[in-house]
């Protein structure tokens, strides 16, 4: 790997809490440093005293990634007076909330509904064996039956269809980044096969970097319960948190799914 160097603060950067928070799969934790990919990409990251090194393949790629140029020191501060903000900040305040590729990230997402993270990255490891994520021509020559022997269950069907929808450009990718987060919802919902309003709000999160969403799963759930002493539809929470965390509310659903997911593990 040609080795380009990127040194960053590590007080608004932790590793394992960017690359374990549920945003992303094709990464690997090792004792002292990690590897992430993506698409056809590597980087290597460790810590060094107050600094995160980011060795790579590709600086300006990579620096956009890892969203380096936005203030995570303002957003923090903007949203700690919120409700619940303060303690899952405290717990999750190196996450970084990751600019992937979309089509990575769409597929990545299909295949993670109702499934668990040794096994999507199991799925992906065998998508993208040596690191390598496949194109969309690539991607065209497998067949449902191909992604079924990959693990990928019933999901195969929706993979093959999805697939072709994006290799026929029959959905204008960039359309999500000219609305808002509901009607880019519904965008992505009305046109790809396997992506219901859980799976979009993780894509217009985690690849359009939209922060007018907020993906609802058990976590999130137990987290609207413990806000209003009630529970509510998926819509409902939805609505009521993007109401609540305002233009901040991806990065707060980041910080309050992480507390509460791993946080409860202590």
């Amino acid at each position: 790997m040609q080795k380009n160097t990127i040194i960053y603060d590590a007080k608004d950067f932790n590793i394992k809490q960017t690359l374990e928070c549920g945003q992303l799969f094709r990464y690997t934790i090792k004792n002292d440093y990690a590897e992430v990919y993506s698409l056809d990409k590597k980087a290597i990251l460790y810590q060094n005293n107050d600094s995160i090194i980011i060795e790579n393949e590709d600086k300006e790629y990579f620096e956009n990634y890892f969203d380096l140029n936005c203030d995570y020191s303002k957003i923090k501060e903007e949203l700690k007076e919120l409700p619940m903000m303060r303690n899952a900040i405290r717990y999750g305040y190196g996450i970084r909330i990751l600019r992937q590729d979309i089509v990575e990230t769409i597929l990545s997402f299909i295949i993670s509904a109702n499934n668990n993270i040794p096994r999507i990255q199991g799925i992906l490891n065998r998508i993208a064996p040596q690191g390598h994520f496949p194109t969309i021509e690539e991607l065209t020559k497998f067949t449902e039956n191909d992604f079924k022997t990959m693990g990928c269950g019933y999901r195969a069907s929706y993979l093959e269809k999805t697939i072709k929808t994006l290799a026929e450009n029959k959905i204008n990718l960039s359309e999500p980044f000219n609305l808002n987060g509901f009607d880019a919802n519904k965008y992505l919902c009305a046109n790809l096969v396997g992506v219901g309003p859980k799976v979009a709000d993780c894509i217009l999160l985690f690849a359009y970097h939209k922060m007018d969403v907020f993906p609802v799963d058990t976590w999130v759930k137990k987290i609207y319960q413990d806000l209003f002493g009630n529970s509510a539809s998926p819509k409902v929470i939805r609505q009521n948190l993007i109401d609540m965390y305002g233009k901040n509310a991806g990065y707060a659903q980041q910080y309050l799914f992480y507390h509460k997911r791993d946080g409860s593990k202590e």
